[in-house]
């Protein structure tokens, strides 16, 4: 059940903040960086976006581009991958309603360009195949490796594919919800509520982490956090039409929702 921000596991009760959560908790160290897990159109880049223009201790924190050594902690939208999960980092999980999140991923269907081109109906039934397609995985264009399946989105046990994308969904989610098992300081979140009241988040993670934020609250007004994609406006989807509806409700692992806040009912959100 979604509750507020104030439920601290390992340091004692906070302050409510009155911002609504999936989970929080912090280690007795304060945090000197924090990453942003998520699947692909959950509002990752805003929120890694609104934490470094808020929190001025957070500001150094690695966001989802590539190092020399890979990436700081595995692919964000990928399952857990990171080799340490050290105290002193706050991971901040996104979780996003599935029918907006399904309309944004036909409609931006990241490392997998083709499939936005399918009906609704098909894309959501179709088995999920995404491809390496861009550098920031580390691979050049010459690179054998190019074009490939991206293995990142395969069962990380058995390597299977998913059949559809509620398949890849339920796993992936079920691999998120891990987070709070791996980082002492973790908080785990929903879309809606960051797009609802984004300084009401950056105010949950102030008090949740002990870091001051700035006085004055420091919007993102650009799409993804970044200016040169242009000024974010949100998106309106259609409702899903009974058939899709009901498929969606049949495939998804419905107790796993219902600990996010979800249910089966039509969620209301934009693109992030």
């Amino acid at each position: 059940m979604v509750g507020v921000c104030s439920l601290v596991v390992r340091q004692g009760v906070m302050q409510d903040s009155g911002f609504p959560v999936i989970h929080a908790q912090r280690a007795v160290v304060e945090p000197s960086e924090h990453f942003v897990f998520g699947e692909r159109n959950t509002g990752t880049n805003l929120v890694h976006s609104l934490l470094i223009k808020n929190i001025p201790a957070l500001a150094r924190s690695a966001g989802d581009r590539i190092g020399a050594h890979g990436f700081r902690y595995g692919w964000k939208h990928g399952f857990p991958m990171m080799v340490a999960a050290p105290a002193s980092t706050l991971a901040v999980v996104l979780f996003r309603g599935p029918e907006p999140w399904l309309r944004s991923m036909h409609k931006r269907p990241w490392h997998a360009p083709e499939r936005a081109a399918m009906p609704f109906a098909e894309f959501i039934r179709a088995e999920w195949v995404s491809r390496i397609d861009e550098q920031n995985f580390g691979v050049l264009r010459d690179d054998a490796r190019w074009g490939a399946e991206l293995q990142y989105d395969r069962h990380p046990l058995t390597g299977a594919g998913f059949d559809n994308i509620l398949a890849l969904r339920n796993a992936k989610t079920t691999g998120f919800l891990s987070l709070a098992a791996r980082f002492e300081s973790c908080l785990l979140v929903r879309h809606e509520d960051v797009s609802a009241d984004p300084e009401g988040f950056v105010e949950c993670v102030s008090q949740l982490s002990g870091l001051p934020r700035y006085e004055q609250f420091r919007p993102v007004e650009a799409r993804r956090g970044r200016a040169t994609e242009g000024k974010f406006t949100p998106a309106e989807y259609a409702p899903l039409e009974e058939a899709d509806h009901a498929f969606v409700w049949q495939r998804l692992e419905v107790s796993q929702e219902a600990r996010l806040g979800y249910f089966e009912h039509p969620q209301e959100a934009g693109d992030a």
